[in-house]
């Protein structure tokens, strides 16, 4: 039951700091028109960067799976602002 609950909370961790993610862009980005410069692409490339290398996407495929959804959820919203779109 203990590791059960664990997992639950983790779980709805994850999806909170995805979900934080992908609001975050919104606020940094969404009002730009894609008129990123160079800072917006390092800051954007930079916050990803850390969010894949966190140990709660790296230690569980299921939770890799939900990190990747999220990043291509995000290519999806700022395809010119993301490193593997450019």
């Amino acid at each position: 039951m203990y590791n059960t609950d664990y997992e639950n909370l983790l779980k709805e961790n994850i999806i909170k700091n995805l979900g934080w993610l992908v609001e975050e862009f919104d606020f940094l980005f969404k009002f730009k028109n894609q008129k990123y410069c160079q800072d917006d692409k390092t800051l954007a490339n930079q916050i990803i960067t850390c969010f894949s290398k966190s140990p709660d996407f790296t230690n569980d495929e299921k939770q890799s799976k939900m990190l990747f959804n999220a990043l291509k959820t995000l290519e999806d919203l700022y395809p010119m602002l993301l490193k593997s779109s450019q």
